[in-house]
């Protein structure tokens, strides 16, 4: 394996594996994935030393299907989100249970929960596990003995719920437990995930690697993503001074977010101005160097015994030095003017420094932190809303809504799957694998549903593989019920970030559980793949009725971005320059709104062919605006710079005219004024990047009617 090589003799090149593995081990999704596990082998084990197989199958299935709605958040939304899955599920298993006794009952109950549980993904990204407890339970209750008596079917459902509750008592308790290390956890992720991109930014200055945009802009919606968790879990409570540096350092990595992003401008003009020199070498190893910084720091946050360390300033010297001597060899108008922008470009890289830095002392003081909790105008304008009105329902109950097509896709299928089943596999125990096949691939988007189908497939198969090859050598008891414990932890680790490792595991756990049971595993292998395929192939039948294609949403997304862009122009742009406070809602917007282009660009590329005409200008749209982002970014340090030298009075009539010209140009509501002309080469680099910001506002407008255009054909 080659890598790109830095000026100092470093390496630009892939993770190290190790450090790969010790981020999942220590990562979020494994530590919800070990409570989850702990929690069912605990109610499970407490049934069976009570009451044997008969209690601790109810108890069990509760914890399991509630532990999959668990998610790292404050105390009381964990409760609200897991007390409304533990009774909807409880529910869910009440219906189906009961209906055993009419089996063709269950045509009608089936479906209706398919229709509920696909209902339920309207409240959002962390409302999905929810569905998914639904829905899970609602499948996995058909193969269930049938209750003998009213007074079995009372007391399983009890049992059923008293184990889903006893589950919410265990993750909250654990969740207070865990509660500051999820946080600083949460800060680690947002760290590499940062270093990632800047380990990107140093490829970029290479002029032998790969410096490809939609790279770029994947790390960039892979931070957004990281931040937002981030936030989540930190801006909403500060206990403690060990938390309120939580809240510090979080600021201070959206500020260095937005420094990371100012100095990708220039990046071409000054790769090819000082082409052939050490400097795009030394700006790459500076990079690195400080992507290398932010990693050490997340290690510190993550496991005891790591520490954080400094950024390199060496390499920026390097750059400094070799630009003076450039300047005395040939001192020409063309360098001068190319030096201007290499200064700007010195000015963020070190700034960036400055605040890596500044994050490992905070880091450092946190034993001695005693700082009041710095002040956040509006908290709730950062966070994910965490409440479930059922109100928004009467939003979604018309057929635009690409929730109700979705929870109307899986109605059909399950209905469809359900009569497959009846009339086909009519003799096998575990049909409901078809029914679980559908609930985990089938999505309110069509290219998730078709990734998904993808991973279920290749996982599935893999698991058979494994397990096929495993039980032959006749395990012993030890180690068949390690590896069902390592395969429920991984399951739940991978659900939501690497599903086709989490199809694998979730197909050893299955297997294994059924050896365990009765002894019938290597049998119900060849049953397992083919009811993975019957179910894949009709959640993808299925996955064509009421489509919600992407080119469907752009037209609110459009209005979302230039909304987003105007608002954060107009705060940079302001005549006077604006506390903190100020910047921070818009530009949390604007790269929220650029992140949704980003998720429906990348949804895009797995839809068919003929719905994929907007692809090439919202791939473009995509990268302007975060230049645009960029550009506006480096103006406010820009404009902090030169206030001494131009003062107040020159600067605000150098903005005023542009402040007006890109209001105007990013309003959806009025017509876009004529193209402006090409603005000759300004002195002043105040003044060139505002005419950067003209023209780049003027083209993120041209670009976005040629995507409602488009997408209206």
């Amino acid at each position: 394996m080659v890598d790109a090589r830095c000026a100092d003799g470093g390496t630009i090149g892939p993770m190290d594996p190790i450090d790969s593995f010790r981020r999942v081990v220590l990562g979020r999704q494994f530590a919800s994935g070990v409570v989850a596990a702990a929690g069912l082998l605990l109610f499970a084990w407490i049934g069976a030393a009570l009451g044997g197989a008969a209690l601790a199958l109810p108890l069990g299935s509760g914890a399991l299907t509630v532990g999959f709605a668990d998610q790292p958040g404050p105390p009381a939304a964990k409760l609200r989100e897991l007390g409304f899955t533990c009774a909807a599920s409880t529910l869910a298993f009440a219906l189906v249970w009961a209906s055993d006794a009419w089996p063709w009952s269950q045509l009608i109950v089936v479906p209706l929960l398919g229709f509920a549980g696909g209902m339920v993904a309207l409240w959002g990204k962390r409302a999905l596990p929810i569905s998914f407890s639904v829905l899970f339970i609602t499948v996995v209750t058909l193969g269930a003995t049938p209750p003998a008596s009213a007074s079995t079917w009372g007391a399983g459902v009890a049992l059923f719920g008293a184990g889903g509750a006893a589950y919410i008592g265990w993750a909250l308790a654990l969740g207070a437990a865990l509660r500051a290390r999820t946080r600083r956890v949460a800060l680690a992720e947002l760290l590499d995930a940062l270093a990632a991109y800047r380990e990107w930014q140093a490829r970029s200055w290479l002029s032998d690697a790969d410096d490809s945009t939609p790279r770029g802009m994947a790390l960039l919606e892979a931070t957004n993503d990281a931040l937002q968790s981030a936030r989540d879990l930190v801006l909403r409570e500060a206990r403690d001074a060990s938390e309120v540096i939580d809240v510090r350092m979080l600021l201070e990595l959206l500020d260095l977010f937005e420094a990371a992003l100012a100095a990708q401008t220039d990046v071409g003009v000054l790769r090819a101005a000082f082409d052939g020199t050490p400097i795009p070498d030394h700006i790459a190893a500076g990079s690195r160097r400080s992507a290398d910084a932010l990693h050490a720091l997340a290690r510190a946050l993550r496991q005891a015994g790591a520490s954080a360390r400094p950024a390199d300033a060496a390499p920026w010297h390097a750059v400094a030095a070799a630009a003076q001597a450039l300047r005395a060899a040939h001192d020409t108008a063309a360098l001068r003017q190319a030096c201007t922008a290499l200064d700007s470009q010195l000015h963020t890289q070190r700034a960036i420094d400055t605040r890596v830095d500044r994050l490992g002392q905070l880091h450092d003081a946190r034993a001695s932190a005693a700082d009041a909790a710095p002040i956040i105008g509006d908290v709730e304008s950062f966070v994910s809303p965490l409440r479930y009105p059922p109100r928004q329902l009467l939003g979604h109950l018309r057929l635009r809504s690409p929730i109700l097509r979705h929870a109307l896709r899986l109605a059909l299928a399950f209905a469809a799957a359900l009569l497959l089943a009846r009339a086909l596999f009519a003799t096998q125990s575990h049909d409901y694998w078809i029914l679980l096949t559908i609930a985990v691939i089938l999505r309110p988007n069509f290219s998730v549903t078709r990734q998904r189908l993808k991973d279920r497939l290749i996982g599935t198969l893999l698991g058979c593989l494994a397990v096929a090859l495993l039980l032959p050598l006749a395990p012993p008891l030890w180690l068949q019920l390690a590896l069902l414990a390592v395969a429920m932890v991984l399951t739940r680790t991978f659900a939501t970030t690497h599903y086709r490792y989490a199809a694998l595991a979730a197909s050893v756990m299955a297997l294994l559980l059924v050896r365990l049971l009765d002894d019938g595993a290597q049998a119900l292998i060849a049953q397992r793949l083919l009811d993975t395929a019957v179910g894949g192939a009709l959640a993808w039948g299925c996955s064509y009725l009421l489509p919600n294609w992407e080119s469907h949403d752009v037209p609110r997304l459009l209005d979302a971005l230039l909304r987003a862009q105007r608002a954060y122009a107009a705060a940079v742009l302001a005549p006077q320059a604006g506390a903190e406070d100020a910047f921070r809602v818009p530009r949390k917007q604007l790269f929220d709104t650029l992140a949704a282009l980003g998720g429906a660009h990348a949804r895009m590329l797995e839809e068919p062919a003929r719905r994929r005409a907007a692809l090439p200008l919202l791939g473009e749209l995509m990268q302007h605006g975060y230049l645009l982002g960029a550009h506006l970014a480096t103006l406010r340090v820009l404009r902090a710079q030169r206030q001494r030298r131009l003062g107040a009075a020159q600067i605000e009539a150098m903005m005023a005219p542009v402040r007006d010209a890109v209001a105007q140009r990013l309003d959806p509501a009025l017509a876009p004024p004529a193209p402006p002309p090409a603005a000759p080469a300004a002195a002043d680099p105040l003044q060139r990047r505002l005419n950067l910001v003209v023209a780049a506002a003027a083209r993120a407008r041209r670009l976005a009617d040629e995507l409602r255009a488009t997408a209206a054909a």
